[in-house]
């Protein structure tokens, strides 16, 4: 689960009771799915992350910490004005981490800023017409050598096909290095693939 990215995706912005519910939900059942699936990433801790798609924080309030402990950055992105007040509230006692609220296509961040990517439970919720242009940016933001996370469900009636995940990625430039599928409590079955940006 995660938040929004604005206008090019389907999904509007949040009430008040999905956000509670997301609160509770994401931060807290499901804590442990999100914490392990952070510790499989692998991470060293003095990386540059972006975490697309944060919505409440769910993934971040588990990468801040790591993040922290080894002199890392975290970029939170989002385009629901929502979602980015619930981050800030779940990252509180993270005052380093940044926040981004918009297009990401629309921001001009630099080229390879970021080691690593996550894009969790998002990319689903784009327009499909939207969703090359979008991975094609973020994948312009991974720095030569740096990977992107994918989890994405696969259901037919919320979710993307495997294939299709596979497609948009691939189209980016990047090389699929791992991917499986998986199920998990509310979530249902979900598609998770690590992918990476050759080197120049």
């Amino acid at each position: 689960m995660a938040g929004g990215c604005g206008s090019p995706t389907d999904a509007p912005e949040p009430g008040r009771l999905e956000a509670a519910w997301q609160r509770l939900v994401a931060n807290r059942v499901l804590s442990p799915l999100y914490r392990r699936y952070v510790e499989e990433m692998g991470l060293r801790g003095d990386e540059r992350v972006l975490d697309y798609g944060s919505g409440a924080g769910a993934a971040a309030r588990h990468l801040a910490p790591r993040l922290a402990r080894g002199g890392g950055r975290l970029t939170c992105m989002d385009v629901s004005t929502r979602w980015q007040a619930e981050a800030r509230k779940t990252l509180r006692a993270y005052p380093e981490v940044e926040f981004h609220l918009g297009d990401v296509r629309a921001m001009g961040l630099p080229d390879g800023l970021f080691d690593i990517v996550l894009v969790h439970w998002m990319l689903h919720d784009v327009a499909p017409a939207d969703r090359r242009s979008i991975v094609a940016e973020l994948a312009r933001l991974v720095r030569p050598g740096g990977r992107l996370f994918s989890r994405e469900p696969t259901r037919a009636s919320h979710g993307m096909p495997a294939a299709e995940v596979r497609e948009v990625l691939c189209a980016a430039g990047l090389r699929e290095t791992s991917a499986g599928q998986g199920k998990a409590l509310i979530l249902g079955e979900f598609y998770r693939s690590v992918w990476s940006k050759p080197m120049d």
